[in-house]
């Protein structure tokens, strides 16, 4: 802090992106249905941009060291 120095992580979840996803197996898909059902929908990227905008702000003067978790709930799954 002394020398104004900042340092935090964004641990993002599922972005939206133009990215194709490559399908899986059959038995996969039956086993991963629940967890998409149920998990938090993803995020797009500008959702993301206001968690690292606010790490850059001066609203976060007082944090250092964090890891942002700007994953829509999925670290608690």
């Amino acid at each position: 802090r002394q020398s104004g120095i900042r340092v935090n992580a964004v641990a993002p979840g599922g972005t939206i992106t133009n990215i194709v996803a490559v399908p899986g197996s059959e038995m996969a898909k039956e086993r991963l249905f629940p967890l998409f059902v149920t998990s938090p929908p993803p995020a797009f990227a500008d959702e993301l941009a206001a968690s690292i905008t606010f790490l850059l702000s001066k609203d976060s003067t007082n944090i250092s060291g964090a890891v942002v978790a700007s994953d829509g709930g999925w670290h608690v799954i």
